[in-house]
């Protein structure tokens, strides 16, 4: 099998060193517009790994690239993941995306006629969190209320914010500024979500944390319908949200231009990168939380996990449950287990058994799920 991996960020390296280590996977070539991230790749993805200076923005540079390949995992950054998304439905390639956007959707009729696959949304959250609620609802049977709470949390919290990131600073803002939508009393709702916190408790070393709705349902508001209450909600140690609420009602995060020294300049555009920079201090530890509660008349049905930072390999939490997730699932698209065309979400993609293989190949490589009903 040969692989592409598009992005050579925290979990696009992840994903090329998860898959370069497959015996069913021949080589993999990660494909990205910065060397010196891209050699980094290289060094850490061993000897399976090849590496390819592509300009992913330029749509006819991409269809090439992605010719000759069984399936390409997708790790790129929101502003980028739309147009190269085009660009390979028009290759008629084999996608999992870890990102997920509307826009995705919209692509289905042609990949159809491409004979493209895409699989949006195919890390975490979105990803392995609507699959896990997928197969409660399918066990469950009847199922109408789901909710999915989920987090990626540093092992020894820094102040001020007791966070550490593990993505994007720009993914991270969007999780408090965007509008999330959830399903309330069977309907579309829109919520801020900033505008009120949820007490959650896992076992130690975790324990008590506070979660904030979040707009992370993704593909799920358009394959799970029939559901009275649907929501996601992210995890964090308490008082974070308080502090990212300061920070949003202050201004130093509004990307409405204001005038400094003659110049039209965004706070976000400032804000962002001394927040990044603010909130990579610490140690890398992570911990990495997911509760999936599914339920209906006739029962209920719970899943959780709490995973560690890999100590062994220099991994964190969030690139394992993210990175692995999409990189297994790329497998099963590259060897066929996993077939279709169009835009199929991953809840749809893997039922059955073939949701029973992704739980066991994570639980192999060290991320165990429980499931508890009643």
């Amino acid at each position: 099998m040969r692989a592409a991996v598009l992005g050579s960020g925290l979990m696009g390296s992840t994903i090329a060193w998860d898959l370069g280590r497959s015996r069913e996977v021949d080589e993999v070539v990660v494909a990205d517009l910065d060397p010196e991230r891209l050699k980094s790749a290289k060094r850490r993805g061993g000897r399976k790994v090849a590496t390819e200076v592509v300009d992913v923005a330029d749509g006819e540079k991409l269809r090439r690239f992605s010719k000759g390949f069984d399936v390409v995992a997708s790790a790129l950054p929101h502003g980028i993941v739309h147009p190269a998304d085009v660009a390979l439905v028009k290759s008629g390639a084999k996608v999992v995306n870890i990102a997920f956007e509307d826009e995705q959707m919209q692509l289905d009729v042609a990949a159809k006629k491409t004979g493209a696959l895409l699989i949006p949304g195919c890390g975490l959250a979105p990803g392995l969190g609507g699959i896990l609620l997928a197969r409660g609802a399918e066990r469950v049977g009847g199922a109408d209320r789901g909710r999915i709470l989920v987090g990626g949390l540093p092992q020894r919290p820094v102040e001020p914010f007791q966070y550490r990131l593990v993505f994007s600073v720009i993914g991270l803002l969007r999780e408090f500024t965007d509008p999330a939508r959830i399903i309330r009393n069977g309907r579309l709702t829109r919520v801020d979500p900033v505008s009120r916190t949820v007490r959650v408790d896992f076992p130690k070393p975790v324990g008590r944390c506070e979660a904030f709705y979040s707009d992370g349902l993704a593909t799920l508001l358009y394959s799970m319908k029939g559901f009275k209450t649907l929501e996601e909600l992210t995890v964090r140690f308490p008082g974070h949200v308080k502090k990212i609420k300061l920070l949003l009602d202050s201004g130093v995060l509004s990307k409405e231009p204001i005038s400094v020294d003659g110049r039209d300049v965004r706070p976000f555009d400032v804000s962002a990168p001394a927040l990044a920079r603010k909130m990579s201090e610490g140690p890398p530890e992570d911990v990495t939380v997911m509760r999936v509660e599914v339920s209906g008349p006739s029962g209920r049905i719970t899943f959780e996990m709490m995973d560690f930072y890999d100590q062994a390999n220099g991994v964190t939490s969030m690139g394992k449950t993210t990175g692995y997730t999409c990189s297994i699932v790329s497998q099963m698209v590259g060897s066929g287990s996993v077939r279709g065309k169009g835009v199929v979400p991953p809840e749809v993609a893997l039922k059955g058994k073939q949701s029973d293989l992704l739980v066991s190949e994570l639980r192999r490589k060290g991320v165990r799920i429980t499931e508890n009903r009643g």
